[in-house]
């Protein structure tokens, strides 16, 4: 039995001699030789064998066709692959995004990561947070700076009926509250040369009383050494009295306040009489720091602060020309033009306080990098003092938590607690040393310039509104 690939082989074998020249027999017939073809004879085999035919021609057609096919699904095959590929990159690329995630307080950071509506809405809300929280603590930190300071010491306002006494007045006010806030943290000093020669001269009064004598000339040698010994007891046990009493030395006239009545200018300026207020709450600042730092101790004999020796405000609240030192010529009182100048031009309208402004920093400056700006005014104190040695830290920590003070400055030097006893400062056993302190202290322009002059204000850019505030009401029309 033949297979079907004999029956194959043998109909191409018929069919190449069919129809030829030369050739016998049948269309069935084996060849009989060569010759041309018939068509006729072909066109007669091709109908009597339909299925080889077919066949034939499928095995021709197919191997061309399937290349072809097969190449154009290779090419939709890569171009999906590549598609899916670039879709892919894009999705890596997202996912290693590259931004800066800005927070408030925090220096920008370069993160990689991907950016998507949740991690927007995360960071909105993140920010929105760090943004309350901002302003919450810059209202505490309005709110401690101000303290229980609602208004002036003293008022300010000139009128032609007090320019010849406001200044008198307003300095008045503020020494004896100057003395009030030395008394509330228990400053004092040694007794007075005058009162020492007092209590002394009683100490030898009755001494010469007890050695029934008429007069200090009438005792001899060794009772004149045994009163010289009694005279140096009781000197220092005056000094140690009004040591006991006492958590620091400090004096009014150390504190750097104005002299006199007269530094208010004629006729008197409002913005120095301001001036001298502001410098006030300087002084009470650097005096309830000090007293924090010797809040633990009995006397001044075991605090660490000992004594101030001198306090002085930087004045440079003002532009120099308008400065209330140097000799230079005081502004004239609000309302009231220099002579031969022109009348002011009607008040410009100043952009309110906008706590949520950014501030610049010149670390030119300061080593803080802090300066005037709309948020905050800038206030430097020299202070001298003389505290025990091992104690410093205590005493600059004390600064740094009083009302947004820092110390920038710092110079140590050793204090001779003997020849201090001499001038009746007793310090107590331990060394000392004598410290000078450049200290900054911040003033919140929200509640500070809601209180300045309007003269001041000017020169500060501002009419003391903050964006909180209502908008000023617009100037009224003139009535015809």
């Amino acid at each position: 039995m033949s297979s079907p690939l004999d029956k194959l082989k043998d109909s191409f074998a018929k069919l190449q001699s069919i129809g030829k020249k030369g050739g016998g027999g049948d269309a069935d017939s084996a060849p009989q030789g060569g010759g041309k073809m018939d068509p006729k004879a072909v066109l007669a085999w091709v109908k009597s064998h339909p299925a080889i035919v077919a066949s034939v021609a499928l095995m021709v057609v197919v191997p061309a066709a399937a290349w072809w096919f097969a190449g154009g699904i290779h090419a939709e095959k890569d171009a999906a692959a590549a598609a899916r590929a670039q879709k892919h990159g894009a999705l890596e690329k997202f996912e290693k995004t590259s931004f800066e995630l800005a927070l408030p307080g925090q220096a920008p950071q370069q993160l990689t990561g991907v950016v998507n509506a949740a991690t927007v809405k995360q960071y909105k809300e993140l920010t929105e947070k760090f943004q309350g929280d901002a302003l919450a603590i810059q209202e505490a930190a309005i709110a401690r700076n101000r303290r229980d300071r609602q208004g002036l010491v003293a008022d300010i306002k000139v009128t032609p009926e007090n320019s010849n006494t406001i200044a008198d007045r307003v300095y008045g006010a503020v020494i004896a509250q100057a003395k009030k806030d030395l008394k509330r943290i228990r400053a004092g000093m040694p007794p007075s040369d005058e009162s020492l020669l007092d209590q002394l001269q009683r100490a030898q009064d009755q001494f010469i009383a007890t050695e029934r004598k008429p007069d200090r000339k009438s005792l001899n040698a060794e009772q004149i050494e045994l009163l010289r010994k009694k005279l140096v007891e009781k000197r220092l046990q005056l000094y140690t009295d009004a040591a006991a009493g006492v958590s620091l030395y400090a004096d009014l006239a150390d504190l750097g306040l104005p002299a006199s009545s007269e530094e208010a200018g004629t006729p008197p300026s409002e913005s120095r009489m301001f001036l001298w207020q502001w410098r006030l709450w300087v002084i009470q600042d650097t005096l309830d720091a000090l007293a924090s730092a010797n809040a633990a101790s009995k006397s001044v004999v075991d605090a660490p602060v000992k004594r101030l020796v001198s306090l002085s405000v930087r004045e440079d609240a003002l532009p120099k020309a308008a400065a209330p030192a140097g000799g230079e010529a005081a502004p004239p009182a609000d309302g009231a033009p220099a002579e031969g100048a022109a009348a002011p031009a009607e008040a410009a309208a100043f952009p309110p306080i906008d706590p949520k402004q950014p501030v610049s920093y010149d670390f030119a400056k300061s080593m803080t990098g802090r300066v005037p700006n709309a948020l905050y005014d800038v206030r430097f104190a020299t202070v001298q003092l003389v505290v025990a040695t091992e104690r410093i830290p205590e005493v600059l920590d004390a600064i740094a938590r009083q009302n947004l003070m820092t110390v920038v400055n710092v110079d140590l030097r050793p204090a001779d607690a003997f020849d201090a006893a001499d001038e009746g400062f007793i310090y107590g056993p331990r060394p000392v040393s004598q410290l000078r302190l450049t200290i900054e202290s911040l003033w919140m322009r929200p509640w500070v310039a809601k209180l300045m002059p309007a003269e001041l204000q000017k020169l500060k850019g501002t009419d003391g509104r903050t964006t909180d505030d209502p908008a000023p009401a617009p100037p009224a029309e003139p009535t015809t």
